[in-house]
Formats: structure tokens, sequence, C-alpha cells
């Protein structure tokens, strides 16, 4: 009979870390709650849905030892509108009771004999890199990675580690996202290691490292899943095993012949605007005409009701080119450069295009063209 008194404010947090591992599943029940058990000094929470296992741990004062399976939505909306700084948990006839300064609460709650306990990862290489660089190459990388599940073989993030780089790859077959980072002094000479990590994992993970000051982030690896500990909080999923598509043939054969260098927030201050207009094409969402001339670029974006005409000087390196872009796909990409000059590549309008920092080569961003219709 689980009894015991922890911070309200940690126990929130805990919540909101575990809950990213956490969907409504009405077959089975209890995976739509978190499992809470107590026990020694501290409250270790979790939360799966089979594909993915989240646990962190609290500390607290353990009254009486015991777990429970909570419903926890209702729960964490109720734990922000008190503001108790300690509260008491206690279970009592099949329910869950929350003991404030000013109410006694019940709540009913699973079952918790029926909650699958995953198993750990005990085997597999090991990683450490600087949470904060990785969150940012994470972010950075997922901009392209196909969000419907359906498309599971690119509903991920390829991660790649070999030769003493980090590779992270995004893709949804019209664009793809290359950041490469060479790996530090101590995590070098190890095995490599290759794997598809969803993007819902990917979802919860981002959420997960902003929430948690921590310098410094663990990912271990059997091939078949991904282990990643940040402080207290472990996050356990599985891998897609699906054959990503090969990026390094696509990097490897890109072939360009010109080259365009834009200043980086003029561009992205143009593309935004275009945005606002191309956004409603009905015959190309989100498409731009792109008219690179004479060391200037001529950008229009059309709707039915409107028109818009932005000129951008430039330099440029080969032949005029009109292409058809999605002025979406660039500025989700251009958005992120942090260097002053942007750098797009291209051979032809039917070809795939490059962009970049013109001062890095860590991060290439490849997408193709829309068919080039004349507004």
């Amino acid at each position: 009979m689980l009894n015991v008194i922890v911070n309200r404010r940690e126990l929130l947090k805990a919540i909101h870390i575990v809950e990213n591992a956490v969907k409504e599943n009405k077959i089975r029940e209890v995976l739509s709650g978190i499992y809470i058990e107590a026990k020694e000094n501290k409250v270790i929470l979790k939360g799966t849905d089979l594909e993915v296992s989240i646990s962190t741990e609290i500390e607290c004062e353990v009254i009486q030892e015991g777990k429970i399976v909570i419903k926890h939505k209702l729960i964490e909306e109720f734990l922000k509108q008190i503001s108790d700084d300690k509260i008491e948990l206690n279970e009592e006839s099949g329910k869950l009771v929350i003991k404030t300064s000013a109410t006694d609460t019940e709540f009913s709650i699973y079952d918790a004999e029926n909650f699958p306990i995953q198993t750990k990862l005990e085997t597999g290489v090991e990683y450490n890199f600087n949470k904060d660089e990785l969150l940012t190459h994470i972010e950075n990388v997922k901009i392209s990675a196909a969000t419907e599940v359906e498309n599971l073989a690119v509903n991920c993030i390829r991660l790649e580690i070999g030769e003493n780089k980090l590779k992270l790859v995004s893709s949804d077959t019209y664009r793809l996202t290359f950041i490469e980072e060479e790996l530090p002094e101590s995590q070098r000479n190890k095995e490599d290691l290759n794997v598809s990590i969803p993007l819902k994992t990917i979802d919860g993970l981002i959420k997960i490292m902003k929430l948690i000051d921590e310098e410094t982030i663990t990912i271990k690896s059997d091939s078949s899943k991904v282990f990643f500990k940040i402080a207290n909080v472990e996050i356990l999923t599985r891998v897609i095993e699906l054959q990503f598509p090969d990026y390094k043939t696509i990097l490897k054969n890109v072939d360009h012949n010109k080259k365009i260098l834009l200043n980086t927030k003029d561009f992205t201050s143009v593309l935004r605007r275009t945005l606002i207009f191309a956004r409603d094409n009905k015959e190309t969402k989100n498409g731009g005409i792109f008219n690179f001339q004479n060391n200037k670029l001529y950008l229009t974006g059309t709707n039915e009701y409107a028109q818009i005409k932005e000129e951008l000087p430039t330099i440029q390196e080969g032949d005029d080119i009109k292409i058809s872009l999605n002025v979406k796909f660039l500025l989700d990409y251009i958005s992120i450069i942090s260097g002053k000059v942007t750098e797009i590549r291209l051979l032809n309008s039917k070809s795939s295009v490059i962009i970049k920092d013109e001062d890095s080569d860590k991060s290439l961003y490849f997408t193709m063209p829309l068919a080039l219709r004349e507004s």
C-alpha cells in the first residue's frame, strides 16, 4: 500500500518526462498510465508504449513501500492548481488519495501488477556527448524527417558513428539534412554504431533534454535498441529496422555547376514574406519561382488572390537559372544557419539543390525542385 510524501514540483516534472512514452491504449488500459513505485527513499516513475520506455526517479519520504499505476492526465492538471510544496500520496482501498493542506482528493488507478516492466539494455557500444551540442544537432536535422508513420523507413533520424565521426541524417524523400561532427578525443576508436531512431522517440528526447540541467548524455546501443541516459532519466527505444535511403550515394554523386551566395539574414526575410503568399498556392503549395540572373535573385510567390515579387542581390558563379522551389523547405533550413552567408549550388531546373552555410561543411541540406510554372 503505497504511502509517500513528495515535492509537488518534482513530481510534476517527473510526470512531464515520463509521459513522453505514454499514449492512450484502449486494449491494454494500463499502458495509458504512469507506473509509480516507492521504495527506500525514492519514487520511481515509468511509462511505456512497448516501443519506447522512459523512467526517472525523485527523492521522497517513503512511509510505506508500494506500487500503483496512475491516470496521470487528470492528476497532472490537479497538481498544477495547488500551491503546496509537499503533498502526500496514499493508496487507500484501490484508489490514490492526494492529501494537501486544504484537500484530500481521490483518483482511480490501474492495477500495477499488469504493467509491463521493460528489460534493461545490458550489452552494446556506449558513447557520451555534450547534451546541449547534441540537442542542437538533433533539432536541426529533424526538420527533414518524414512525419507520417506510414512512411516508416524515414519516420526517423539516422544516427551513425564511424571513422571517429558522428553523422545525423533525415529525409522525407523530398529533402535531406546531413550533419557531420568530429567525435571528441575521449569517444574515439570505439565500435561503429548505425541506427534509425523513431521520430516519436526523438520528439520525446528533445523535450526531456530541455527539461534537465545536465551536461552529458550517454547513448548505448546493441543495434536493435538504443538506450539514452541523462542524469536520472533513462530512455529505451526500439530502432526502425527498415533500410534507410542510401544518402551516401546521393552525397557522392551530386553534380552542380552554379553557385549562389546570399546574405542569410536578408534571404530569411525574403523567404518569410514570400511564404505568406506561396503557402496558399493551389497548384504548387509553398512553391516560389527563383530566378537567379546577373547577380540578382528575383523571387515570385503567388496565390489566386495576390502576388509578391522580391529582389535580392547575390554573388553568382555560373549561368543564369530559373527554378521553382518549396519556400517553406528552404526557410526551415535557412532559419538554423548560424553563418552570415548562405550558399546554394544548382545544376538545372530539374536537379537537386544543395544549401549550406558558406563557412561550414558540417551541415548540408538537399531539396528537390518543383515543376516550374510561370506565374
